[in-house]
């Protein structure tokens, strides 16, 4: 059973103003299709799968959406191996628009045969507590259980939003586990941020 995000099972050597530190790790999983009805997107919104996109682009969404969580997975990789990552036919990203702006964005991992992780998902800051959230891991949720899917998971730690945990549970999610991982974070987020738990 897979649980380590496959961005972290290869690291190169950290780059200057980056650590490894050990972090709470919860991981989630779902074993059954959602039988709630779908959450209907909000006025003005639609999810669009962006096909083939450029690393330095999707960077930017990337720094974008993860930057006050210090998401660095992807920053920190060779840009082969991202660029392997998001052209590969088991890899899916879909950005959510709103009134024409990029929004947020759900990446889904289809690499291991019936499962999916949803690798990535989160919002832009100027579209946090609109309600868009629910509705963007509901379709992606839906999304992942499209085809052979028996199993679709997640993961989530100490300096995520909040509420993440919560969210993902009221979703249908259950905890599947938990660990103390060492991973990198820019020294810079560190020293303005405090873990949402200890």
């Amino acid at each position: 059973m897979k649980y380590m995000p496959s961005h972290l099972t290869e690291r190169p050597p950290l780059p200057l103003g980056y650590k490894l530190i050990p972090v709470r790790t919860t991981y989630l999983e779902m074993r059954s299709r959602p039988e709630t009805e779908a959450v209907p997107p909000p006025p003005g919104c639609a999810v669009e799968r962006w096909a083939e996109p450029e690393c330095a682009e999707y960077l930017e969404l990337f720094s974008a959406v993860g930057g006050a969580w210090g998401w660095s997975g992807r920053l920190l990789m060779e840009t082969s191996k991202l660029e392997a990552i998001l052209l590969a036919a088991t890899t899916e990203v879909h950005r959510l628009f709103c009134a024409g702006e990029a929004a947020g964005f759900v990446e889904l991992d289809r690499s291991v045969p019936g499962q999916v992780e949803i690798a990535y998902f989160g919002l832009l800051p100027a579209f946090i507590g609109r309600g868009l959230g629910k509705f963007l891991l509901d379709w992606g949720i839906r999304r992942a259980w499209a085809g052979e899917t028996a199993r679709v998971w997640l993961h989530t730690c100490q300096y995520d939003h909040g509420g993440a945990l919560a969210v993902y549970l009221k979703a249908g999610f259950r905890v599947a586990g938990e660990q103390i991982e060492m991973q990198p974070y820019a020294e810079e987020f560190l020293a303005g941020s405090r873990p949402a738990s200890d």
